[in-house]
C-alpha cells in the first residue's frame, strides 16, 4: 500500500514553486503528510554577485543573505498561515549542488515524495533551474512530482488531481507507477485512465532474407496482445475507485500520451522510470524526459524500487 507520510518541497521563489507548494499541500492533506519546504542557497561563486531580493538569486554569482532574512522571505513567499491540519517545516540551507542537497535533505527527513517546479522564470534562469529538476528526476530514489509553469491553481475544494493518467508499458516500473496513480486517485477522488501506446518500427522488407515482412499482421498481433495486457493492468486496480478507463493507441509514446492528456483534461500524468546507471540518459530521454519537458500538467515519476510501505 502506498503511503506518503513526509513530503519535501524545494522552492526557488518563482511562481511555479508556489504552484508546486500548493500541490504538495493538497497531497499532504489527502494523506495526512508533513511537509518540509526547502530553499537551497548555492555556494557563492567568484563571479560578481546578483543582489538577493523578491525575484530570488540569479543563476551566476550569489550574494548570500542572512539566513533568518531568507526564512522570513520564504514565509512571505508561500503565504503560510500554518494550517492546523498540515505540519509544515521550513529549511534554508547553503550547498554547492542544489539537486544533491535536495536529495540529502529528502534522505535526512525520510521523505516519501519530492514536489518541485520544473524551472524558473525566464531566460538563463529557465535553463538553470530546469537542470536542477532534471538532475533530481534522474537521481532521486523516491517519486518526484514536477509542476510546469502555467498550471492552474489548485481548485478551492482542495482536490489537485481530478483526472489522472497513468502511462503503462507493462514493465515493473509502470506497475509501481500504477500503484501510485491508483492511490492518488483513491485519496483525491480523481478519475483514473490507463494509457498504453504501441510503437512499431516502419518497414515491411527484410534485407537479410530478401523476403517481405507482414508488418500489418505483426501490428494487429501486437495491438491485440497490448489490449489484453492493458485490461489485465486495469483489473489489478482495486479499492474504492470508480471506473478505471483504458486507452490503447499507436504512435510515438510521448506524443500520444500528451495528446490524450490534452483531450481528457488530465491534471496529473504518472509514469514509471528505469534505474539510475550511466545508460539511464538513453532510457529516460526516450519518453519520460520528453513528457517532463513538454507537459502542461504536473508529472509524477516513479521508479520500480520506490518504497510503497
Amino acid at each position: 500500500m502506498v503511503q506518503i507520510r513526509r513530503i519535501i518541497c524545494p522552492v526557488d521563489f518563482s511562481e511555479v514553486s508556489r504552484h508546486a507548494f500548493d500541490r504538495a499541500l493538497a497531497v499532504a492533506r489527502s494523506y495526512g503528510s508533513a511537509i518540509t519546504v526547502l530553499h537551497v542557497l548555492p555556494t557563492p561563486s567568484h563571479v560578481a554577485a546578483v543582489p538577493y531580493g523578491p525575484e530570488g538569486p540569479g543563476p551566476f554569482g550569489f550574494e548570500v543573505p542572512d539566513r533568518l532574512h531568507v526564512l522570513s522571505e520564504l514565509s512571505r513567499f508561500l503565504r503560510i498561515e500554518q494550517p492546523g491540519d498540515v505540519s509544515i517545516r521550513q529549511e534554508v540551507i547553503e550547498a554547492e549542488s542544489v539537486h544533491k542537497e535536495i536529495l540529502v535533505q529528502a534522505s535526512r527527513t525520510s521523505a516519501d515524495l519530492i514536489v518541485m517546479g520544473t524551472h524558473g522564470r525566464s531566460g538563463v534562469d529557465h535553463l538553470f533551474l530546469g537542470s536542477v529538476a532534471e538532475k533530481t528526476l534522474r537521481t532521486s530514489p523516491i517519486p518526484v512530482l514536477t509542476v510546469p509553469p502555467g498550471v492552474a491553481d489548485v481548485p478551492a475544494a482542495g482536490l489537485p488531481f481530478r483526472s489522472i493518467l497513468c502511462a503503462v508499458d507493462f514493465s515493473q516500473d509502470s506497475a509501481q507507477a500504477l500503484s501510485y496513480a491508483a492511490s492518488l486517485a483513491q485519496h483525491t477522488g480523481g478519475r483514473l485512465t490507463l494509457v498504453h501506446i504501441v510503437e512499431l518500427m516502419g518497414g515491411g522488407y527484410d534485407p537479410v532474407s530478401g523476403a517481405a515482412f507482414d508488418i500489418e499482421g505483426f501490428r494487429k498481433a501486437a495491438v491485440a496482445r497490448a489490449r489484453e495486457q492493458l485490461q489485465e493492468c486495469a483489473a489489478t486496480v482495486t479499492g474504492g475507485l470508480g471506473p478505471v478507463f483504458t486507452v490503447l493507441g499507436e504512435g510515438k509514446p510521448y506524443k500520444e500520451i500528451l495528446r490524450e492528456a490534452g483531450l481528457r483534461e488530465i491534471d496529473l500524468i504518472v509514469v514509471g522510470v528505469h534505474g539510475r546507471n550511466a545508460l539511464d540518459r538513453l532510457v529516460f530521454g526516450s519518453t519520460t524526459e520528453h513528457l517532463v519537458r513538454r507537459a502542461t500538467c504536473p508529472i509524477l515519476t516513479v521508479r520500480s524500487d520506490a518504497p510503497d510501505v
